[in-house]
């Protein structure tokens, strides 16, 4: 199904993010009224121009400062949802998750005042976050899967537009347009995280533009900006690849957005711990080359114990409303979790030696 042609070690991060917005209003309480409603449309047959211009006010820059004030790092990010919910990079906001010391502010499009955001939802592994505006009335974005099981297919060379705060606070609202560089999942190493899935196109970011939207020709938001080289190391020899970019696929937010925003999203668990073949080379596991999820331990308080055991390889996910995941590496796993809730019993195929079994398992 997927296939992971490269391996490239990066040094350094990008971020970027947009907004959008929408029509009617609701009452939050408080005297919180929110008019935004329903995302931002584009009409058929847009230019690059019409979608970059129509999103502008809908892009904001995300960043970490201490309790005085001073900025500590900064990126972009998208507003997915009514109410001032928006998606970007974890490693935008990592430094304020669990911190007495950081607080996440975000800025709107021209103005130089933030305003406090929470961080509600994050995943290292998939450099995914979602945090809340305390305004309410940012204009959102429509989000689409076209990159991990959407029937729409991204192509190569197909035309993307990216718009964010690059390099510097005073370059807001930064587009660039560029195109889809490959048709295969690519995967990644920076300094701290695996990046896998990932989109690669050639629309410039720089430092600043990570959690940024990476749209497509319809306006659909269909990644953040995550990863970007200016060098890159490829069977034992440094390259230039200052047209190499990633984006991590919007698929993950777009699963679990409306239970955050309900405040009714819990992630189940399975009680393991494993890896993939990508895993295996990038934290010195052992040889393990083929695809599947290869269980490490099984804690022996959770649903799994006596039914998985060490050296299993999960090869497919049946979720309790029958949709299916086939397991090829780290990510397919986390996705079928996110499409699952606690309580669920799925049904898990295994390869145990040379023998393939099925196990049902609750989530809990």
């Amino acid at each position: 199904m997927k296939k992971k042609l490269l391996f490239l070690s990066f040094a350094f991060l990008f971020c970027l993010f947009t907004l959008t917005g929408c029509s009617l209003s609701f009452d939050l309480g408080g005297g919180k009224t929110i008019t935004n409603t329903e995302p931002l449309t584009i009409e058929a047959g847009a230019t690059a121009t019409e979608i970059a211009e129509e999103y502008l006010d809908a892009i904001v820059t995300v960043m970490v400062e201490d309790r005085s004030g001073n900025s500590i790092s900064f990126g972009s990010g998208v507003a997915v949802y009514a109410g001032g919910y928006i998606a970007t990079n974890y490693h935008v906001i990592n430094t304020a998750v669990n911190s007495n010391i950081f607080e996440l502010q975000v800025y709107l499009n021209t103005e130089t005042t933030g305003y406090d955001a929470e961080i509600l939802w994050y995943n290292q592994s998939l450099d995914l976050a979602i945090i809340r505006c305390d305004y309410y009335n940012i204009p959102f974005v429509k989000m689409a899967d076209r990159w991990i099981e959407g029937s729409d297919h991204l192509r190569i060379l197909e035309q993307v537009i990216t718009i964010g705060t690059p390099i510097d606070f005073g370059l807001q609202n930064t587009a660039s347009i560029g195109y889809i560089s490959s048709a295969e999942y690519r995967y990644a190493t920076s300094d701290t995280n695996l990046y896998e899935d990932l989109i690669q196109h050639s629309a410039a970011i720089s430092n600043g533009n990570s959690g940024g939207p990476l749209f497509d020709m319809n306006g659909n938001l269909i990644g953040l900006n995550t990863l970007g080289a200016s060098d890159s190391t490829s069977n034992g020899q440094t390259v230039s690849a200052n047209d190499i970019y990633f984006a991590v696929p919007i698929y993950p937010i777009m699963e679990i957005i409306e239970e955050v925003a309900n405040g009714t999203f819990e992630m189940p668990k399975l009680g393991i711990t494993g890896f993939d073949k990508y895993e295996a080379s990038y934290s010195n596991y052992g040889t393990f080359e083929e695809d599947g999820f290869k269980v490490s331990s099984v804690e022996t308080n959770s649903s799994s114990y006596n039914k998985l055991s060490e050296g299993d390889i999960i090869k497919k996910i049946t979720c309790a409303d029958g949709k299916e995941f086939e397991i090829e590496e780290r990510n397919d796993l986390i996705y079928a979790l996110l499409h699952s809730k606690p309580g669920d019993n799925i049904t898990i195929e295994y390869k145990r030696g040379n023998s393939t079994s099925n196990v049902t398992i609750t989530l809990s």
